[in-house]
């Protein structure tokens, strides 16, 4: 089959794939042919574009956003997103008259890609997949990312009419599906499956747990709890500095390990800069030492936030998962992830927003041996049985044959 994907993410560096790569590289390697419209909203505005072709055949055309100058901050966005969309959609109209596609996948937010969506989306021989990971509007909205009301009603509009277009809408959960059926018009006819996000099987390094430490300036001789990914808003980071905070003055053998970098890093530095003993921040490290780091640690952390109804599913868990690392997630009610790890034997859950209970169930868990060494031995198997790459790529072909 020819497959175009029009997505915002797409690495060009081997050293860092992303999901979308390693779901095209599955695609590829199952001998279909794969083309991929990147919209790449971190390049420079008015920039070139840019056209290569992977080491493995993949086809890749990079599209910079559009160069808007209006003295509306609201406009402004309109007119780049609204301009953007439109470059997007004329690289891919002509590349759908020149390959003429068999399948078209996107991902949510779908918004970013109207335009080219709503194009091929009513071509009859094609069929169109999209990868719901999120519910962007309302879950911005209850972490407080969208303030106006009509921004918020104009992007949920947008939305409910392009997942409507979809043949197939593909689901994180069940949780996330019954979420999307209760909230979107979904037409009779769409086709809707599960498919939780994924991981391409990698060769693990082989580390010396206490090389590794030395090397990062860690501990050698304390419990590592990490928590890996994006320091932004709805990620729970505010409930592990106040765990963070209560080991220090508890006295805690505890320390947890922030990864990553983001609009709240901020709030990692002011903790680190009042003294909090129980706290380690590393803002950036390469990908290829990223899976070591995280293995010479003891326990990962899941966090979101409370009062979300939005139901989520967190792709860090997959890293966790393929170096054994058992799981400790403080997550909101209306998910199923914390009865999914557990069932998984991966991992267990608090209720987010307490701090406390995430503090003591991080070491209770710790000072429990067997569970411990139990749930870092199925985490290996779990990927390898239900979220290694070559699965989920096979169960979306099924569900587009």
């Amino acid at each position: 089959m020819k497959i175009l994907m029009l997505c915002n993410k797409f690495s060009l560096s081997e050293n860092d794939p992303w999901l979308t790569n390693e779901l095209a590289d599955s695609f590829q390697e199952l001998g279909h042919e794969v083309t991929v419209v990147r919209l790449d909203w971190w390049a420079t505005p008015g920039s070139a574009r840019l056209d290569l072709k992977l080491a493995n055949g993949i086809e890749v055309i990079s599209i910079p956003p559009v160069l808007v100058r209006f003295p509306l901050p609201f406009v402004s966005r309109v007119l780049k997103w609204s301009l953007s969309s439109f470059s997007a959609y004329s690289v891919s109209r002509k590349l759908s008259k020149d390959k003429d596609f068999d399948v078209m996948i996107s991902f949510s937010p779908a918004v970013t890609m109207a335009l080219p969506i709503m194009a091929l989306a009513k071509k009859k021989t094609l069929t169109s997949l999209l990868i719901q990971w999120d519910f962007f509007p309302h879950h911005h909205r209850q972490i407080g990312l969208f303030t106006s009301g009509i921004s918020f009603f104009v992007a949920r509009k947008v939305e409910e009419m392009l997942i409507r277009m979809f043949d197939v809408v593909a689901c994180m959960s069940p949780a996330n599906e019954a979420y999307l059926r209760s909230h979107y018009p979904i037409r009779d006819e769409q086709r809707i499956c599960i498919a939780p996000v994924w991981g391409k099987e990698t060769t693990l390094p082989e580390i010396d747990r206490i090389v590794v430490r030395k090397k990062y300036k860690l501990p050698e001789d304390r419990p590592l709890v990490v928590f890996g990914g994006q320091l932004v808003h709805g990620r729970g980071l505010e409930d592990l500095l106040v765990a963070a905070k209560l080991a220090h003055k508890a006295g805690s053998s505890v320390i947890f390990l922030v990864i990553g970098s983001g609009s709240l890093e901020h709030l990692v530095e002011e903790c680190v800069a009042q003294g909090c003993k129980n706290l380690i921040w590393i803002s950036r490290i390469p990908r290829d030492e990223y899976l070591g780091l995280i293995k010479s640690c003891d326990l990962a952390l899941v966090c979101t936030v409370r009062d979300v109804d939005v139901p989520s599913f967190p792709s860090k868990t997959i890293d966790y998962l393929r170096v054994g690392l058992p799981i400790v997630a403080s997550v909101e009610s209306s998910t199923d992830y914390g009865d999914y790890i557990a069932s998984l034997g991966v991992g267990i859950s608090v209720e987010a927003g307490e701090p406390e209970g995430l503090l003591k169930s991080v070491e209770n868990l710790l000072n429990d041996f067997d569970k411990m060494r139990s749930m870092s031995a199925f985490g290996p198997i779990r990927f390898k049985e239900i979220f290694e790459v070559r699965h989920i790529s096979s169960k979306l072909l099924d569900m587009v044959d």
